[in-house]
């Protein structure tokens, strides 16, 4: 199967402990066993949240979010009189897919359903930009969607990149993050 599976087959649902997580296996063994051992620890004690992803039946991602902030000399984008020193924003702490269902599509997937959730916090509190660490060679799939490097910490082993939300709920015109949500 070499072929991108359709978003309408895919469908994300909030971990909880009746989920079955161990045929999940990325090529990263510290992803996996953070889903597998701290997921559902970290989201009982409010830390974060994180949705895995299905197809089939299978579980063939997840994603985690957490609340963050980013200096706001660190952007590029930022407001021209901002008065604090970070700006609020949602973090992709974590994002995986497994290594038997990597390049069809699932990764994107999940990366819009992470901005989707993010933009439903949108509507209750304040929160400008999406924050990811990301890993060195995962830099490109995030820069493809348009996110943008912390040049200052560019070096780092986990490189810290940011999406500005503000022009996409602009774009849209309204804080419906049905528009983004993919399930």
């Amino acid at each position: 199967m070499n072929s991108i599976i359709p978003d309408s087959e895919l469908r994300t649902i909030p971990l909880n402990k009746t989920h079955n997580l161990s045929s999940f296996s990325c090529l990263s063994q510290e992803l996996n066993d953070f889903l597998k051992s701290d997921a559902l620890i970290d989201q009982n004690n409010m830390i974060s949240r994180t949705r895995l992803c299905f197809w089939n039946k299978e579980l063939v991602g997840f994603f985690t979010l957490i609340a963050d902030t980013i200096e706001a000399k660190a952007v590029i984008d930022g407001l021209e009189h901002y008065e604090y020193r970070k700006y609020p924003g949602v973090k992709i702490a974590r994002l995986a897919v497994d290594s038997r269902f990597k390049r069809k599509g699932i990764g994107t997937y999940l990366l819009l359903a992470a901005i989707g959730k993010t933009l439903s916090v949108c509507e209750n509190i304040g929160c400008r930009y999406i924050l990811v660490d990301s890993k060195k060679e995962s830099i490109g799939f995030y820069q493809k969607n348009e996110f943008k490097l912390v040049e200052k910490y560019k070096d780092r082993q986990f490189v810290p990149m940011y999406l500005n939300i503000q022009p996409i709920i602009a774009e849209s015109g309204s804080f419906d993050s049905n528009d983004f949500v993919l399930s």
